[in-house]
């Protein structure tokens, strides 16, 4: 049922794709259908034969009596565990009430998700607030519902557009998001279940009849939402979004600021507000926060232009892909394109990427690529951002960084905005599978005509079994990637690694392996005071590499980070760029399992503790930014480890635990002299990587390292 209710929104934004094909005559008087039928037609024609459908308007009567200079804005506070772990929906709550407001501006607020609210508000059901000039008063309630149902949201907004309209009027919804396949506002009473972006859809398709004007902006506050697949699906509701590529902290918007904005400026439209809005939020930020702050506002009317040049992009994208180096060149410069959420083999992958990111990496073999550049920015028409996202487009997009399951490529599929990049996707994931082989076998057929593309996009419509089988077809199609292991099958070796005489760890890729190799890193592994078990120090860059040769030397310098009392971190590379790398190290902070995340600048080696992470959150959600370390929290590192035995028993290892000060300092040096592990990891352009075979090292009390074996 959820692949109907999107139909008509993705399929919309592809009218007059191909500048004019859905005339559906050439030159010559042929039409469209008879070139399809001949095998005359271009890729472009065949992609935008069945995609001629409009975006749907508004339909609802405007009430009468609307006075001029009044704003509603409506939020869906889905609480979840942020309200009740953190109290974080019940804060925001306060700010709309502290405000100083005025009678032409109210929120309209519908509480419900969590399992437990700090303040006045009940768990057991959902309640409705009206909060205007200073005060809070319940307007509604019912009984408890599924926030992450399209029902519930539709419910709200239509009953406030009937009870609380407008001349201006937004929505927010509030939660946390996990971009463009998990969607929005994660129910912590039902499974985590969450708004998907066609269920978003279906939202306010169903109020479509009740709603006699766009919304002036649809904004997230919550993670990761800032993508070109939520922006497409908002275009026929909203005249602006305003939405963070990135995660947001816990205190997430600053609602005051907003309500105090409205007061002052009632006749402002969502372009202005969305202005205030963004400067607001970074205003309100501190630290590490502010320096990975994204906050954009998009105009929606401009998504249509800027979809159809990422289509004709797309295009361009898919047939230089055909080429191994080419392909390969540009997966590896979207890969060192700025991305959102965290993305490493360690904590995990959103797999958002920067759209302007993604198209630069691209741009030697794409000449659509500055139409792209230049109707993005016409799009984003404001944006902020922290120095960690100085490259930051204003929009993200989906893109396989690493490889997902079956379920993620098929909730993408739902979401793409064109199937020659949904083909371009489809193409990696074979080949990430199966092997380089099936890049050279790969069609793109089903994407195209009288396939899935085709049906998704069709304007008959389906009996209920027609459309059972339609979405068990397209689930079905995906399930070639859950073979996938993760182990690269396109890394390959001219000199394997080995030792030399003078003992130096080395190897040479080989053509093809240097041509789809992306990143070279060290795993270094520590024995066991008691020498029963090596555990994991983690990941080092300290490897020279040639990328000419394809040669690449073990660089390691004895040197790791570690806490104060002289406990060594397991230690990851979670992102890097020319002047720092940062690191996260799983550990217990005050017993509960998470991450540390640490940054050391490479020009003094100095160590900055940014705080703890959980990464991934529950029901695909993404943990809302990093919190601070204060006085007096405990920090237990942990370790991956395995016996030293023939057996190579897995286990996880717990240090000592260490009690932070007035702040947590954390040492880059020597390793203590002893006997140690170490292994290359190559990852290929591609998101999998290859581990070599382990040899032994020792460390001297100088710092002195060579292999022994």
């Amino acid at each position: 049922m959820r692949l109907r209710s999107y139909v008509f929104v993705v399929a919309s934004l592809c009218v007059a794709l191909a500048g004019g094909l859905l005339c559906g005559c050439s030159d010559d008087g042929e039409t469209l259908a008879e070139r399809v039928e001949s095998g005359q037609a271009t890729q472009a024609e065949r992609g935008t034969k069945t995609l001629d459908i409009q975006r749907t308007i508004p339909a609802g009567k405007r009430p009468k009596g609307i006075e001029k200079d009044t704003w509603t804005v409506f939020v869906y506070l889905c609480g979840s565990d942020l309200e009740t772990d953190d109290g974080a929906a019940t804060t925001d709550l306060a700010e709309m009430v502290g405000a100083r407001g005025s009678d032409r501006v109210r929120f309209v607020v519908e509480t419900g998700g969590a399992k437990k609210w700090q303040g006045d508000v009940k768990s057991n059901r959902l309640q409705r607030f009206l909060i205007q000039d200073g005060s809070i008063m319940e307007v509604g309630h019912a009984k408890a519902a599924d926030m992450g149902d399209p029902q519930t949201l539709s419910d709200f907004l239509s009953w406030g557009l009937a009870n609380y309209p407008a001349e201006h009027m937004g929505v927010v919804l509030w939660d946390h998001g996990g971009g463009s396949v998990s969607g929005v506002c994660f129910d912590e009473r039902n499974d985590y279940d969450a708004l998907t972006l066609p269920e978003l859809d279906a939202s306010f398709a169903a109020i479509n009849d009740v709603l006699w004007q766009k919304f002036d902006f649809v904004g997230f506050d919550a993670c990761l939402m800032g993508t070109l697949e939520t922006a497409n699906v908002l275009v026929s509701y909203s005249d602006y979004m305003v939405a963070s590529e990135e995660t947001e902290p816990a205190t997430g918007w600053e609602y005051s600021s907003i309500m105090e904005y409205l007061a002052e400026h009632p006749s402002a439209d969502g372009a202005e507000l969305g202005q205030a809005l963004c400067d607001s939020y970074l205003s309100s930020l501190e630290g590490s926060s502010a320096g990975w702050a994204t906050l954009s506002t998009v105009e929606l009317a401009q998504v249509d232009e800027l979809v159809q040049s990422f289509y004709r992009f797309s295009q361009e994208m898919y047939e230089s892909g055909t080429d191994q180096g080419t392909r390969a060149a540009m997966s590896r410069g979207i890969k060192r394109a700025d991305n959102y959420g965290g993305n490493n083999w360690l904590e995990g992958y959103t797999n958002m990427v920067d759209v302007g990111g993604l198209v630069d990496a691209c741009a030697q073999v794409t000449p659509s690529s500055d139409d792209v550049k230049a109707s993005l920015d016409a799009t984003v028409t404001y944006q902020v951002r922290g120095k960690y996202h100085s490259d930051a487009s204003g929009l993200a997009i989906y893109y396989p960084l690493s490889m997902g399951d079956s379920e993620e490529l098929t909730a993408f599929q739902q979401v793409a905005v064109n199937p020659s990049y949904l083909s371009y996707v489809d193409r990696l994931a074979h080949g990430a599978t199966e092997g380089e082989e099936a890049y050279d076998d790969y069609s793109n057929d089903p994407w195209f005509e009288g396939s899935f593309w085709e049906w998704l996009f069709s304007d008959e419509e389906l009996s209920e079994e027609e459309e059972q089988e339609a979405q068990q077809q397209s689930e079905q199609y995906w399930s070639y990637v859950d073979d996938h292991t993760g182990e690269s099958a396109l890394i390959s070796f001219d000199e394997e690694p080995q030792v030399d005489d003078e003992g130096i760890f080395w190897f040479q890729l080989d053509e093809d392996g240097l041509e789809n190799a992306c990143v070279v890193s060290g795993l270094v592994y520590a024995l066991s005071d008691d020498g029963a078990d090596w555990y994991a120090l983690g990941e080092t860059y300290d490897v020279y590499g040639d990328w000419e040769t394809g040669e690449f030397v073990d660089g390691f310098d004895g040197m790791w980070l570690s806490l104060p009392d002289g406990q060594n971190l397991c230690t990851y590379v979670a992102a890097s760029d020319d002047d720092w790398i940062l690191y996260t190290s799983p550990i217990l902070h005050n017993g509960e399992r998470t991450y540390l995340r640490m940054r050391q600048y490479l020009d003094d080696g100095s160590v900055e503790v940014e705080g703890t992470w959980d990464a991934s959150g529950s029901g695909g959600s993404v943990d809302r930014g990093v919190e601070p370390l204060v006085r007096g929290d405990k920090v237990v590192p942990l370790y991956d480890a395995f016996s030293a035995d023939e057996t190579g028993e897995e286990s996880t290892y717990a240090g000592e635990e260490y009690v932070v000060g007035k702040r947590l300092e954390v040492d880059y040096g020597l390793l203590l002299p002893g006997t140690y592990q170490y292994s290359f990891r190559i990852e290929d352009a591609f998101g999998d990587s290859v581990t070599t075979d382990t040899v032994e090292l020792e460390v001297d009390e100088e710092g002195n390292t060579y292999c022994t074996e």
